[in-house]
């Protein structure tokens, strides 16, 4: 998905002062990605929305009863029995984070385009690959029979097939999913059958997924602007009830968030979640400290890193924030590449060479916070683009 929120703050570029601006504005950006989301990921299907999965206790409790979540009982939904097999420990990245997406549709990669982008991330020093596997859900709606589980081979051998790949290339691979509404009732399932198929992948395969992304971005939602602590609430019992899912494997857990999910901007309000209250970025902290080598991957997406509304500038009080708290939860600081408006958040038609200086900077500026896990671009095929 990949969508932003941006506040249009009107800035003289020359000597970066800020200009006197009206009221916040939202600007939402339909980025590469919302052009490849499966239609699967998107409506609800409702042979499944009350499909009950307890992740408190032993698999195999279905039922068609509608769902209740509460705090003592856990109640996720997924289509397909668990995995209690842990992935082989895979071998830790030891520099910061430099990763990027891709959105291409797996089975539309061809080895040829896989050798292209791969070999290309790894000249211009990418270590990390969030590969969207939405389309998934394509192939966990069939009926189930032959066909459904030739189709989830071949899914799974493509994947796999990419995984080599990047790992021959020094890459290590996330499996990234999500859309706005999949922490809303009734559209659970679909988060949990992609979090379910990831760790029966990684149980099955010796090529292994790094870690788990969700890009799951409520703010769009037509009903956010009216319930906007009812919708975040529901977005943090998703992200929560999905560490609880994960908890006996070892896959990295990683949440992308756009840069207003804590106090500073004052654009989201706090709320009650497991008997605290706490804005929803001090939430997803809580919970992502559970889990090792967690992240929130915040979207500062800005052309320019200094001064007044730079890079820096909007990504310090979470910086702050995690540390504040002694949270192990790493920070990754997102920008853009697209060719999306407004002009101000994305290096589109700018060079390498002056997004590389930025870079240079927010690293500088972080590289000595214990939070800083690194830098993420958005996105591979935008990002290798540049000149």
């Amino acid at each position: 998905m990949i969508f932003s929120v941006a506040v249009l703050v009107f800035v003289l570029r020359g000597n970066e002062t800020p200009v006197p601006h009206r009221n916040f504005i939202d600007a939402q950006i339909s980025q590469y990605s919302d052009k490849n989301i499966t239609p699967n990921a998107i409506a609800i299907n409702p042979e499944f929305k009350n499909i009950v999965f307890d992740a408190s206790s032993k698999p195999s409790l279905f039922s068609n009863q509608p769902l209740n979540f509460t705090r003592d009982k856990l109640a996720t939904v997924i289509r397909a029995i668990k995995s209690f097999t842990s992935p082989a420990k895979k071998e830790e990245i030891k520099t910061k984070e430099y990763g990027t997406w891709i959105w291409t549709p797996i089975m539309q990669m061809t080895p040829e385009y896989m050798e292209s982008i791969l070999s290309g991330a790894e000249a211009d020093g990418v270590n990390a690959i969030y590969v969207s596997i939405d389309t998934y859900l394509d192939i966990f709606v069939m009926e189930k029979g032959q066909e459904r589980e030739k189709q989830k081979e071949a899914f799974s051998d493509k994947l796999e097939d990419f995984i080599i790949r990047a790992n021959e290339n020094g890459i290590a691979v996330d499996a990234e999913a999500g859309w706005r509404n999949w922490a809303e009732e009734g559209n659970e399932y679909k988060a949990f059958a992609v979090a379910n198929f990831v760790k029966n992948f990684n149980a099955e395969h010796k090529n292994k997924f790094r870690g788990f992304q969700y890009d799951v971005e409520p703010y769009l939602l037509d009903s956010y602007a009216e319930n906007k602590a009812s919708v975040l609430k529901n977005f943090v019992k998703l992200v929560d009830q999905t560490e609880n899912f994960l908890k006996e494997n070892e896959l990295k857990f990683s949440v992308v968030a756009p840069d207003f999910y804590d106090g500073q901007d004052a654009l989201t309000p706090k709320f009650s979640y497991n008997r605290k209250k706490d804005f929803a970025f001090g939430h997803l902290l809580n919970i992502l400290d559970r889990r090792p080598d967690s992240s929130i991957i915040i979207m500062s997406y800005r052309n320019f890193s200094d001064g007044y509304d730079g890079a820096i500038a909007v990504s310090k009080n979470e910086m702050q924030t995690a540390n504040d708290g002694v949270h192990k939860t790493k920070i990754i600081i997102a920008q853009e590449t697209g060719d999306v408006p407004p002009p101000y958040i994305t290096f589109h038609n700018t060079s390498k060479k002056y997004f590389s200086r930025q870079i240079e900077k927010i690293n500088a500026t972080f590289n000595s916070h214990p939070n800083f896990g690194g830098i993420a671009i958005h996105y591979v095929n935008a990002f290798l683009a540049m000149r």
